[in-house]
């Protein structure tokens, strides 16, 4: 066979599949191509080598970020969980609400209304994230329920059951209560709004 017949064959084949032959040349290299290596893109054909450089590097997609809204929410709900299992500690160093459960005694005392509104919090944002409620009205009523566990572990502090020192519970409470009312205030929600929020 004569070289330049060679030549000729030798053109018409694909520069990466030999085997196969030519059915276009690459537009950043000139390499013969397959119809496999051809890879029309912008008007243009691209071997695989060329391609990477045209195109540029695979770069991965970034990982969907939390929204802030919804941290805020499971944070709430930490604080309000927190302030529930705080009403199963003592409340007062003795007497009236030493004991397990301290919180739910016999005879009203202002720990009643810490748990009652741990409780309720508790309850209202479980409703809420179940069916994915939204709305200031949400994060208001739950900021209510925070001020009322908040007042409601100040004054058992400062006005524990007769006769009787406050424990480390209402402390506890208080702590969360601090946290849920953070979590939960409405206008937090609305100014980071715009942030995607």
């Amino acid at each position: 066979m004569p070289a330049e017949e060679r030549r000729t064959r030798t053109a018409e084949r694909c520069a990466f599949h030999p085997g196969n032959p030519s059915v276009a040349a690459c537009g950043a290299c000139g390499r013969p191509l397959c119809l496999s290596c051809a890879v029309p893109v912008r008007g243009r054909v691209l071997g695989p080598e060329c391609l990477a450089d045209v195109l540029g590097a695979d770069t991965p997609e970034p990982e969907p970020e939390v929204p802030r809204r919804a941290r805020r929410d499971a944070v709430a709900g930490a604080a309000f969980a927190v302030a529930v299992a705080s009403t199963a500690l003592p409340w007062s160093r003795f007497g009236e609400g030493s004991g397990p459960f301290g919180a739910w005694g016999r005879s009203l005392r202002w720990s009643l209304l810490s748990g009652a509104s741990a409780v309720l919090g508790l309850i209202v944002w479980a409703v809420r994230r179940r069916r994915d409620l939204p709305g200031w009205g949400w994060d208001a009523a739950l900021t209510a329920l925070g001020w009322l566990l908040a007042i409601g572990a100040i004054l058992a502090l400062i006005h524990p059951p007769s006769f009787a020192r406050a424990g480390f519970a209402p402390w506890i409470a208080l702590a969360a209560a601090a946290v849920a009312i953070a979590a939960s205030f409405p206008l937090a929600s609305r100014r980071r709004r715009g942030d995607g929020a």
